[in-house]
């Protein structure tokens, strides 16, 4: 007997799934070209800020150096050289004077700090203050030399225990300020620390 062909197996589709939602329909505005805005150009800055900021800049400093007022570096080594002397000069006499007086060698050195800014023979200068080519004068930039008032208002407060601290941080808090360089004892004796170059030959001569 022939044998009967063997009949293709047909292939097994799954049946479908009907716990998974069916696929939303195309949207019409799939097809269409989808226009991309261009990119914002950078923001850059106003050149009139930056302009006004350099001209305020160079203006405060075309102020300082006008006014001519000393730096707060340059006035704090002035006040080390004066305390170092100071402290010469109550050694100095403490050595040569006798043991019931050297109260007195305290009280000059105290003396010198207090009046050392009105001192005659050093021309309104003190030691420190020499060195340093700055000096103290008045609001209408006079001269301290034989004013003891101003003087001793301006640095009798120094000798306050705690004050100095009180004026450094005065001074260090006024820095960008237009009161840049007063501390409390120049506003009440009414002073200012300004530089004072050497004079040329031509001018000492007359």
């Amino acid at each position: 007997m022939d044998q009967e062909p063997e009949k293709p197996t047909p292939p097994f589709i799954p049946p479908p799934d009907l716990s998974m939602p069916p696929p939303p329909p195309p949207s019409p505005m799939d097809g269409r070209p989808q226009s991309v805005a261009p990119p914002l150009p950078a923001r850059e800055p106003a050149a009139g800020a930056v302009v006004k900021l350099k001209i305020r800049e160079a203006g405060d400093a075309d102020e300082l150096m006008a006014q001519g007022i000393a730096p707060f570096n340059t006035r704090f080594i002035a006040v080390m050289i004066d305390l170092l002397v100071a402290t010469g000069i109550t050694i100095l006499l403490g050595m040569i004077l006798p043991g019931f007086a050297l109260k007195l060698a305290w009280l000059t050195g105290i003396a010198y700090l207090i009046t050392r800014d009105s001192l005659p023979f050093l021309g309104g200068q003190s030691v420190g203050k020499k060195a340093m080519k700055i000096k103290v004068v008045t609001l209408e930039d006079q001269s301290l030399s034989g004013n003891w008032e101003k003087a001793a208002i301006r640095n009798g407060v120094l000798i306050i225990p705690f004050f100095p601290l009180v004026e450094l941080l005065i001074l260090l808090t006024r820095e960008d300020k237009p009161d840049r360089g007063r501390r409390l004892g120049d506003e009440w004796a009414k002073t200012k620390v300004v530089l004072a170059p050497d004079l040329p030959a031509e001018e000492k001569s007359e």
